[in-house]
């Protein structure tokens, strides 16, 4: 394993450079973990073999094993740190609104692919398994790291992991370039105001997301010390908490999904964040809550997600892929059609005069990760005078749960054959939030 990630960093590095010196790359906001996936896909296992990658004893490489660990590392990160926090009533107004508008596309993203999936599987891709239509909301608005938490789910689809980090994939290029087109278009059309536009088109200044490496200026600490060094290193405390809780979940596992019926299945990751939130709150009982970091625990997790995603890449069967081609194609590019249609039919009715800035954020998370939905927002909100991001931070609180229920009902779902029910039923959930959102919207115009 040690030999495994050190082969990663060295490709993180290389591809971090590449990503440095070549413009092109950094112009269209490629992440460095990608490339360095890309990397490893190709001289690794799936490609030319060229990287000394660990193997069983039959010869299977190691690489898919680690996104499944990482995945669970990443959730158990996501609510500890968090200090609660006085709310104006403004900003629960506006963080309410992001609240049903973001879990609103989400749900209806799920919703539609399937019920529109059920009726592909029934009729034109007849010889596809259910979870393949699952695959591609867990790609596209869960990302790689949702697609790793599924695949963990299926043990018994041994395609499940490819499938479903190549819809990540896919969807980080619909982020990028689907993301940019819609952006030029806003600007066209007068959807984003003059003056937060100005000074971002003659590309005299360099936004931060565009760099790889930051200028002084843009330079910040990725964490608080909380604890003495002389006693214990800060990191090695935060990271202390993260493998422990990592530890608890692999310990009480087993046992809890014992206790589950037989087709129930609780994924890892969402016994992860529960005893990360409980972790925490114990902390917090004991007085000591306020020595944990939220931002030291986000870097740990961000640092998950990137190996995550590297591994994910470089771990894709190719065979598998090229197999699955022409579904895989026909269910991304509905994917696509779901996220711009929520963008330019729903976000205009509930965003007001800035809707453009909220709706592309949403945009980039629904097609790849949060942090595409940030670098997209950045772009035409430069001085960050929108409050999406802000409204969103405080509506996570809840999405964050929610999401992980969602999870577990979808497999359950799966389990019992009830797929296109549950479609149905987040379809019309969906369309509740929206009117909602829409109504809460115009309350805090």
């Amino acid at each position: 394993m040690l030999i495994d990630f050190c082969i990663i960093s060295g490709l993180l590095v290389i591809a971090h450079l590449l990503r440095a010196g070549i413009p092109g790359l950094s112009r269209f906001l490629i992440p460095s973990s990608m490339i360095a996936g890309l990397i490893g896909l190709a001289l690794g296992p799936g490609g030319y073999d060229l990287l000394p990658f660990s193997r069983t004893e039959d010869g299977a490489a190691l690489l898919g094993t680690y996104p499944g660990i990482l995945i669970t590392l990443l959730f158990a990160t996501l609510l500890m740190g968090h200090r609660p926090t006085q709310l104006t009533r403004e900003t629960w107004r506006g963080s309410r609104t992001s609240f049903l508008y973001s879990l609103g596309s989400e749900f209806m993203q799920y919703g539609v692919v399937l019920c529109v999936g059920t009726a592909l599987l029934a009729f034109v891709f007849t010889d596809l398994r259910d979870e393949f239509m699952i695959m591609l909301p867990a790609g596209f608005a869960g990302g790689h790291g949702t697609a790793a938490a599924y695949a963990d789910a299926m043990p018994q689809w041994e395609a499940a992991r490819s499938i479903g980090f190549t819809f990540a994939t896919l969807g980080i290029l619909c982020a990028v370039f689907g993301g940019l087109v819609l952006v030029n278009i806003a600007r066209r059309r007068g959807w984003i105001e003059r003056e937060v536009t100005a000074g971002t088109t003659d590309g005299a200044q360099t936004a931060p997301e565009q760099s790889s490496f930051l200028p002084p200026m843009f330079q910040a600490s990725t964490g608080r010390a909380t604890v003495n060094s002389i006693a214990l290193e800060p990191l090695a405390w935060h990271v202390a908490l993260v493998l422990a809780v990592y530890g608890l979940t692999v310990t009480v596992m087993p046992t809890i999904r014992e206790l589950l019926p037989p087709k129930f299945v609780l994924p890892a990751f969402v016994i992860a964040m529960v005893i990360g939130w409980s972790v925490q709150a114990a902390l917090d009982l004991a007085k000591v809550g306020q020595y944990v970091d939220g931002k030291t625990i986000g870097s740990i997790g961000s640092l998950a997600s990137d190996y995550l995603v590297a591994f994910g890449i470089a771990s894709i069967n190719v065979q598998i892929v090229l197999t699955h081609a022409v579904p895989l194609i026909v269910f991304a590019l509905l994917g696509l059609a779901l996220c711009v249609s929520w963008l330019l039919i729903v976000a205009p009715r509930v965003f007001g005069e800035r809707w453009f800035e909220a709706g592309i954020f949403t945009y980039g998370w629904n097609t790849a990760t949060i942090a595409f939905g940030v670098a997209l927002l950045r772009i035409v909100d430069k001085r960050s005078d929108s409050k999406a991001l802000a409204d969103y931070g405080v509506a996570y609180v809840a999405i964050g749960p929610l999401e992980a229920i969602l999870y577990t009902t979808v497999l359950a779902a799966l389990a019992t054959g009830h797929l296109f029910a549950l479609g149905v039923g987040l379809v019309a959930l969906a369309t509740v939030m929206a009117v909602l959102a829409t109504r809460s919207g115009h309350t805090t115009r």
